[in-house]
């Protein structure tokens, strides 16, 4: 299913979703693993606008939507059992190619069409369709671009959902990816009337308990390596362990290691079953999805992610060793 990276006619490709939209009356709609606030916003927002339009539509998750974003309209409708349904086409969001979504497949080969929308410069082209903006800030940026395209009127339960996959992806608009679109469409959706300073309390000023036990054993294994640009937090299947915590709940810990003065760089390894999960972020002109990518995984030029199968121990010895290296 793998196409070859391409220039796309992005224009072009809006142009035949739209049309795809309106011929297809069934859809199928997944987000990537371990999903964010981008992932679910993006998909609850486009699924509203479909069901609007008298369109059908499944709404998919691997992974359970993480408990901080349960307040988003209709989350309880995003279901964690594929369908043995047929659809007309399926609407990927931020996978960078369909493994990212979990075990897809099965679905994807009683799609139609199949649809990638992504704002990673790491997604391969794999869809029928490949609407791939790395210059945007979130996936929700790209989805409102669709929606303003099509002349969909945002209504303000759908702005909820995007304004959320945009301040989370944006870290409240922090990131270099933040543009003068970004915060025109921000604009835009707060006229609708939604609640933003709500959603900001309870993404940024509302913590688990067990979050905050997380981030304090985080905090404990930090090290800082490479003469103090790199800075390196372990979290083992014990700590969750001990806590009752999940992996939701060190969301956002990786931020924490970008702080100490001098540091260029950030990685952290979270111990799951059978694998580990890596995160990394950077600043500058440090693109750390090149070894996001060759460790299997991808995302930005300074916020990207892998998963390894290894224990703890080799993970750890084989990123740090493309680490030090790219620091040197």
């Amino acid at each position: 299913m793998t196409k070859p990276m391409r220039t796309l006619d992005l224009e072009a490709e809006f142009k035949r979703l739209e049309e795809l939209i309106v011929n297809s009356e069934t859809f199928f709609l997944a987000g990537h693993l371990n999903p964010d606030g981008d992932t679910i916003g993006s998909m609850l927002a486009i699924g509203s606008v479909l069901k609007r339009l008298g369109k059908k539509v499944r709404l998919f998750s691997q992974d359970p939507v993480p408990e901080n974003l349960r307040f988003l309209p209709n989350a309880k409708s995003i279901r964690s059992r594929l369908p043995a349904a047929r659809f007309d086409a399926a609407i990927l969001l931020e996978c960078s190619t369909p493994a990212r979504g979990g075990n897809l497949e099965p679905v994807l080969k009683r799609c139609g069409k199949v649809v990638n929308i992504d704002h990673h410069k790491t997604s391969e082209f794999y869809g029928d369709i490949n609407i791939v903006e790395p210059h945007s800030s979130s996936t929700a940026e790209i989805v409102y671009r669709l929606f303003h395209n099509m002349t969909v009127n945002v209504t303000r339960r759908e702005a909820t959902c995007l304004y959320t996959g945009m301040v989370t992806d944006t870290g409240r608009f922090h990131f270099p990816a933040t543009s003068p679109r970004t915060l025109e469409i921000a604009s835009r959706l707060l006229e609708t009337g939604f609640k933003f300073s709500r959603i900001n309390d309870i993404l940024y000023a509302t913590k688990a308990c067990e979050a905050l036990k997380i981030l304090g054993r985080a905090l404990e294994s930090l090290e800082l390596k490479a003469g103090g640009k790199l800075a390196v937090l372990t979290l083992k299947a014990s700590d969750f362990k001990d806590f009752d915590a999940r992996s939701e709940h060190s969301e956002n810990v990786i931020n924490f290691g970008m702080m100490p003065p001098g540091v260029k760089a950030a990685v952290m390894f979270r111990e799951e079953a059978e694998r580990v999960s890596v995160t990394f972020r950077s600043r500058g002109h440090l693109d750390v999805s090149l070894v996001a990518k060759s460790f299997g995984g991808g995302g930005h030029r300074n916020a990207s992610g892998c998963r390894m199968k290894a224990g703890l121990a080799a993970a750890r010895e084989k990123v740090l060793s493309v680490l030090t290296r790219l620091l040197a």
